[in-house]
């Protein structure tokens, strides 16, 4: 593995000015970030349309890794903003869109993804389950993805999904692995009475912070790809740190996952991204 697969996830940016949170990423050694979509509305209401994100990026060498979200089922709102991701696919350029669904039956989402996957041609389309949303779990994620019959269809495998839906370590097979686009590493604590989704979007922490068993879940993915696993996202989702300056949280992320990947086996990375030579603005656009 190398920095290339290396994500800062889009929610670690969540309510951040968008420059100084790819100056953050940059400087900390990630060659990548994820990007929402209410991210690029935020954009636009400061007068940097996605275009003008797309060459932000260009400027920091950084790509977009993962766009989301898409959220299946829905009508109103969401279905605008659904159109939206399509379009930004085509001026982002993501390796990856990721798709969920909180409305609607199973098989209405397996019917919907297949037709997403049909007029997505660009990029991979990954189904990230949750515990708390119509798809709950590993087996009805798998179900769907290949129902689809599309080489575009694939799955995210966020940790604490993977956990808090009940699966075990010991699924985590080649098989399912070749289904999947990406990992997303943050952690947890122990917090009573706390509902899932709560705490799935308030309350992370970095990937080794927390009581997960994050080096044994690497280890099974490192052994089912043959120590090639997929691209990994680092998204400690958290109210505090939101609170924090995004170049620490950066900065954390980066050393946290560092020592986690040596637990698990892997060589020790450097931690500032010094591998690379610095590219900055001189100055923030105003547009």
């Amino acid at each position: 593995m190398t920095h290339d697969q290396l994500a800062l996830g889009a929610m670690t940016f969540r309510g951040r000015d968008f420059e100084a949170s790819l100056d953050a990423a940059q400087r900390s050694g990630f060659r990548a970030i994820g990007i929402s979509v209410a991210q690029c509305v935020a954009c636009l209401e400061r007068g940097i349309p996605p275009e003008a994100m797309a060459e932000a990026l260009r400027e920091r060498d950084l790509r977009v890794a993962e766009l989301e979200l898409v959220r299946l089922g829905e009508d109103g709102i969401a279905g605008h903003l659904n159109a939206l991701v399509l379009d930004l696919i085509g001026i982002l350029h993501p390796d990856r869109v990721h798709v969920a669904a909180f409305s609607g039956t199973v098989e209405e989402v397996k019917r919907e993804f297949a037709t997403l996957c049909e007029q997505i041609t660009a990029t991979d389309v990954a189904f990230e389950f949750m515990p708390y949303s119509t798809v709950r779990d590993v087996a009805t994620a798998v179900d769907l993805v290949r129902a689809a019959a599309s080489p575009r269809a694939k799955l995210v495998l966020d940790v604490v999904h993977f956990f808090r839906s009940g699966a075990e370590v010991s699924e985590l097979t080649p098989d399912l692995l070749a289904l999947t686009a990406g990992l997303q590493l943050s952690d947890l604590v122990p917090r009573p009475g706390v509902q899932l989704a709560y705490e799935s979007r308030h309350l992370r922490t970095f990937p080794g912070d927390g009581v997960l068993p994050l080096a044994d879940f690497l280890r099974a993915v490192l052994t089912a790809t043959g120590g090639v696993p997929p691209p990994i996202t680092i998204e400690p989702v958290s109210d505090a740190l939101e609170t924090l300056p995004v170049a620490w949280v950066a900065e954390r992320a980066m050393q946290s996952t560092a020592r986690l990947l040596t637990e698990a086996g892997r060589p020790r990375w450097p931690v500032h991204g010094h591998d690379r030579p610095s590219r900055f603005p001189s100055s923030r656009r105003t547009r």
